[in-house]
Parts: structure tokens; C-alpha cells; sequence
């Protein structure tokens, strides 16, 4: 086990939160969740496994919400028929499975499992038997089920739910400043200032190029992590747009978020950003046909198919733009499916539903088996319990915000579940493990807030007015004996 100068910085800001104000340490977590290529520590008993700073913050949130009142809290989270609970039948599963499926089917099947080679970690074709990456994987899917019960437990409370909402509009500012100085440290020759948060053991692609334009990755290893992350942060942002929740911050920073996937020539970003985006113009077809649109939402029906009409017409009118774009699609998306990593991206896919079929649809657990798709990567390492539990947890995270009755609580519901929606879509595209991040699980806990929050907990306060008393009036003239 290493120790890495980012860890002690992690282990200050988590000491400070733990002593002084739990808002430190619920921003900070929601901003670590950016640095998907920084370990605190090298866990080298585990295969060199990395402990990203997050998991360290959500470590020391765990310490502050056993306090009172939170401790409760995080019980019913996982209480029936709460969204918690599925997700807590999900982890008991993987945990479970991670423990016995590798060793009741060794060598039935072969899984595309982690391995050292002399090029570094890779996946290599191997006969199915327990490994380091069965616990390091549930560990990490332990750290999810507790992150979402830690979160849904603060979010019961009225002010750290707006702290939570704050924290998830600073990191997506944090986003697009560490975009920024991804781009100028490339330019500059100096990527070397970022080392200090590119430390883990994953290969980083940082000084990737696409038809000689810089593949942006910000503070991820590679382009994909930073598409997803990006991606989430936008529908966040463009969500409370559409329904007016303080449109001039979120407006500005969901167009930022916007041009960064643009800008970030990775597969992942532009059909991501496009089937989420056809998703929302459908539902907001939907919403308008009962009259329950707002001017934003409007705005975006009526004029998002003039501007795409303004931006093809504007590129055909300009051949070297035309070229470029279309050198960048043809690599991008056209060409994609025949380039070796999607090929080797094929075989993993097809190799997990032979892993599925082999374990009788039981899977392989957590850590034995990769894909290039969430569906597939749950259905071979969970197989069909795991996948329906998750699959049931996901599905009332997503609907759970039409049942609030609080018109502003139901806005940062929504843009919660939005945000949901868009990770698991890039899930769909590039997830490998059933792992979707804890930036993923922080949004569910919000989005699936129960409808009594604002309830009082000790019942309603009475003010008590104080008044005057009542004095008799003075008679004129002589008083009276009375």
C-alpha cells in the first residue's frame, strides 16, 4: 500500500469537514468525484487497486451522518419499498456473488478479467477463478450503496439539500476549469502540472488526437470518463433550465458543459449527448401537449430544430469545416464499429453473455467479468436477480420525482433523475462493470428524496405573539373608590 501526496491533501479537507461543518465535506466529496484519474493510495495488496479520493471524502461522510439525526435517516433509505432497498438487495447479491459464483463455476467459462502484463494492466482472456478485482470491485459497489443511503439521509434535511444542489453546480464549474487547463497545459507543454492528480495506476490518454484535434479528458484518464462525467453535469444543469430554476447560473454554465462535450471528440459525448437530448425534446413534446410548459422548455421546442438547420447549412457553406467535421464523424461514429477497440469492445460483449449463459444466469460476480455495456456487464456478473433489483432500483429513482408535491423540490427531483438518465445512457455505451460511479448514486439519493421531507420533525412550530396588557382607562375627574 502507497501513500500519495493527494491522499494527505484528502485526509485535511475530510478532517476539516468532520470538525468544523458538514457542508465542507459534502462539497468536497461531489467535487472528488472529478478526479477519476487521482488514487489516494495504491492498494498493492489488491493488484495495485486505486483508492480515489472520493471514497476517502465518502468515508469521513459516513462518520458525520451516524450522528443524530442522520443515523435514522440512512435506515430508511434502505427501508421497503424505498428505492434503497433494491439497491441494498442489488449489493447483498454482488456481494454474494462475488464470493461463491468464482468458485463454484471455476473453470466453466473464460472471462475477460484484469491482468499485469509487461505493457502494464489489461484485459486477458482466462478461465473463470476467483481474482483481486472480485473484491476490489464490490468494495467499490459497497461504497455506492452506502453513498446513496449517506446522501439520502442529508438530503432529508432542508439545508444540506440545497448544499448538495450548490455542491453539484461547483462541480460542474470545477469541470470545465480542469477542461480549460487540460487544453492549456497540452498547448503550453506543460502536462506535466498535472501529474500530481493523474497518479493512479490507469492508462492515461491524456495527449490523445483526433484528425489533429486534442481529445479533451479534463481530470479523467481518458476522453469516455470525461464525456460521461460532462454529460451528467449538463443534463443536471439544462434540466433546472428548462424549468426556470435560476436560469441565469444554470443557462450559462449548462451551455459551458454543452460546448465541452462538443469539444471533447469523444464517441461517448456525442451519441450520449444525442439520445439524451432527442429523449428530452420528446418528453417536452409530451409535456406540451397538457399545457405544462415553461417559456425555457418552449424555447428549446421551437428553436432547437432551426438552429441545427443554421449549423448544417452554416458547415456546407464551408468546405474546410465540412472536411474536418466529416474526417471527425467518419473516425468518431461511422467508422467506429470497424476499428480494433470496438472490435475488441465486440469480443468483450460477447464473451459476457457467454458468461451469463454458463453460470445459468447466476453470473460470474463482480470483478470476474468485462463489457462494453451496463446491461450486459450486469446480466454476466450479477445475472438476472442482480439485474432486475438494479434494474427496479434504477426505474423508481427515475419516477419518483412526479410524486412530490413541492413545485421547487420537484424541479431539483427532476434534474436529478435527468441526470440519472444521461449517466446510465453513457453506461449503455462504454460502462465495463455494474460500477456506475458515486456521482451517479449521489443524484439518485436526490432524485428519490421521499414526498415528507418538508414535514417538521418535531410538528409545527407556534409563535407565540406577546401582547400588551390591558390597562383600565383613567376616568376624568375624580376616581372612583373602585
Amino acid at each position: 500500500m502507497t501513500f500519495e501526496w493527494i491522499g494527505l491533501a484528502t485526509l485535511i479537507v475530510g478532517l476539516l469537514g468532520l470538525v468544523q461543518s458538514h457542508r465542507l465535506a459534502i462539497t468536497a466529496c461531489i467535487a472528488a468525484t472529478l478526479l477519476g484519474a487521482a488514487a489516494a493510495s495504491i492498494l498493492t495488496a489488491l493488484g495495485s487497486a486505486n483508492l480515489p479520493p472520493a471514497h476517502v471524502l465518502l468515508g469521513f461522510l459516513m462518520l458525520i451522518a451516524l450522528r443524530r439525526p442522520f443515523a435514522g435517516r440512512i435506515l430508511e433509505a434502505y427501508a421497503w419499498p424505498q428505492p434503497g432497498f433494491w439497491l441494498l438487495m442489488t449489493g447483498l447479491y454482488a456481494t454474494l456473488a462475488a464470493v461463491f459464483m468464482p468458485r463454484l463455476f471455476a473453470g466453466t467459462s473464460y472471462v475477460f478479467t484484469i491482468a499485469r502484463t509487461d505493457l502494464g494492466p489489461g484485459l486477458l482472456l482466462t478461465q473463470l477463478a476467483p481474482v483481486s478485482g472480485n473484491l476490489s470491485q464490490t468494495a467499490y459497489f459497497v461504497a455506492d450503496v452506502l453513498c446513496f443511503g449517506v446522501f439520502y439521509a442529508f438530503a432529508r434535511d432542508r439545508k444540506c439539500h440545497g448544499w448538495i444542489v450548490q455542491a453539484i453546480l461547483i462541480g460542474g464549474c470545477l469541470n470545465i476549469a480542469f477542461a480549460a487547463l487540460d487544453y492549456a497545459t497540452f498547448f503550453t507543454g506543460t502536462a506535466d502540472f498535472l501529474a500530481f492528480m493523474r497518479n493512479a495506476t490507469y492508462r492515461m490518454l491524456d495527449t490523445a488526437e483526433v484528425v489533429g484535434f486534442k481529445r479533451l479528458v479534463g481530470s479523467f484518464p481518458e476522453a469516455s470518463a470525461f464525456a460521461t462525467a460532462t454529460l451528467t453535469f449538463f443534463a443536471f444543469t439544462f434540466s433546472l433550465w428548462l424549468d426556470g430554476y435560476r436560469s441565469r447560473i444554470v443557462g450559462g454554465l449548462s451551455l459551458l458543459l454543452f460546448l465541452a462535450l462538443v469539444a471533447s471528440t469523444s464517441t461517448t459525448a456525442y451519441a450520449g449527448l444525442s439520445v439524451y437530448l432527442a429523449l428530452v425534446y420528446l418528453g417536452s413534446l409530451g409535456l406540451l401537449l397538457y399545457g405544462r410548459v415553461g417559456p425555457a422548455r418552449l424555447a428549446f421546442l421551437a428553436f432547437s430544430p432551426i438552429v441545427a438547420l443554421i449549423l448544417v447549412g452554416t458547415i456546407n457553406l464551408h468546405d474546410t469545416l465540412t472536411a474536418s467535421i466529416s474526417d471527425i464523424l467518419q473516425q468518431l461514429i461511422f467508422m467506429k464499429g470497424s476499428t480494433a477497440s470496438a472490435m475488441e469492445r465486440a469480443s468483450w460483449n460477447s464473451q459476457a453473455l457467454i458468461n451469463f449463459y454458463d453460470s445459468y444466469g447466476l453470473g460470474v460476480g463482480p470483478g470476474s467479468a468485462r463489457a462494453s455495456n451496463i446491461v450486459i456487464a450486469t446480466l454476466a456478473t450479477i445475472g438476472i436477480f442482480g439485474a432486475f433489483t438494479y434494474a427496479t432500483f434504477l426505474v423508481t429513482c427515475l419516477v419518483a420525482p412526479r410524486f412530490e408535491r413541492d413545485p421547487d423540490r420537484r424541479i431539483v427531483r427532476k434534474a436529478a433523475a435527468s441526470a440519472c438518465a444521461a449517466l446510465f445512457i453513457s453506461g449503455c455505451i462504454a460502462g465495463t462493470t455494474i460500477d456506475l460511479g458515486l456521482l451517479f448514486f449521489i443524484c439518485a439519493a436526490l432524485a428519490a428524496t421521499p414526498v415528507d421531507l418538508e414535514a417538521p420533525a418535531q410538528g409545527p412550530v407556534r409563535l407565540a405573539v406577546a401582547r400588551r396588557p390591558v390597562l383600565p382607562q383613567r376616568a376624568h375627574g375624580p376616581a372612583s373608590p373602585a
